[in-house]
């Protein structure tokens, strides 16, 4: 397959499950109640010890609320440590859409990363696991 189609192709299977064909690394996970399905998408597969580029994306059946905070934990359970840093998730211009500031790994090892979603009445949780 020449490799102008199969960028195309890739492109368009990513932009079909939701996920940014722009980033390279992505995880998809349902809320723990499923009113939303969330995309972790970041630019390259996450590196220990650098900052990693990456957005949340939700979809949800139902309008995703103007007013959902969206709150950022993580760490590695079987070291018993959280993340390094204390990222945010900061909305953009595109509704639905989280920029995750600040966030850090800091070894190699299996993780988890999870988002408290919050729009006030009833909080959603998501939780991706992962190993780097």
């Amino acid at each position: 397959m020449p490799k102008t189609l199969l960028t195309l192709t890739l492109g368009l299977l990513l932009a079909g499950c939701g996920a940014d064909p722009n980033h390279a690394w992505h995880l998809q996970q349902p809320s723990d109640k499923g009113t939303y399905q969330a995309t972790l998408s970041c630019a390259s597969a996450p590196i220990p010890g650098a900052f990693q580029e990456c957005k949340l994306i939700l979809q949800s059946s139902q309008a995703v609320p103007a007013n959902l905070l969206v709150a950022v934990d993580g760490g590695m359970p079987a070291h018993g440590h959280g993340l390094p840093t204390a990222p945010q998730a900061i909305p953009t211009d595109t509704h639905g859409t989280y920029r995750i500031d600040g966030l850090k790994f800091s070894m190699p090892g299996e993780w988890v990363l999870g988002f408290l979603l919050d729009n006030g009445t009833q909080p959603e949780k998501v939780v991706f696991r992962f190993s780097l």
